[in-house]
């Protein structure tokens, strides 16, 4: 999984232990635009489209697939989200709530620094791919 990718397998298993497993129906909204978010989600079966709501319908900017997360720019930064989350199929994901995990981060640094650099790795490549996308339309 993308978004646990430099996590020991033991640090894996300590942190998605912390999770709760979700499942959503075709087109059913996994996170509004809008919304505050505390969570990240980490899909683990299905995909979902990334959606901006352009009235008077949405307009569909890219996809997540198995194993990528979102939400976690909301949890970082504390604003709420700017796009929707909506599968596409009958999906699954993990939900990491923070307040779940808050205190699983702060009593192991070295578990908080391999998350935090799968999601950094993992937002670099969304943006790479996202310039990439414009220069090349």
């Amino acid at each position: 999984m993308e978004a646990v990718r430099y996590l020991t397998d033991e640090e894996r298993v300590r942190l998605l232990a912390r999770a709760e497993s979700h499942s959503y129906e075709a087109n059913e909204v996994i996170l509004a635009e809008g919304d505050y978010n505390e969570d990240i989600y980490i899909l683990i079966g299905g995909s979902a489209r990334v959606e901006k709501n352009t009235e008077p319908t949405n307009t569909t900017l890219g996809h997540v697939g198995a194993g990528e997360a979102f939400g976690e720019m909301s949890l970082l930064d504390g604003s709420p989200t700017h796009l929707s989350v909506v599968a596409e199929e009958p999906a699954e994901a993990f939900v990491l709530p923070l307040a779940g995990v808050a205190d699983l981060l702060e009593e192991d640094p070295t578990l908080a620094s391999h998350l935090y650099h799968s999601l950094a790795v993992m937002l670099a490549r969304r943006l790479r791919d996202r310039t990439s996308e414009l220069l090349t339309s």
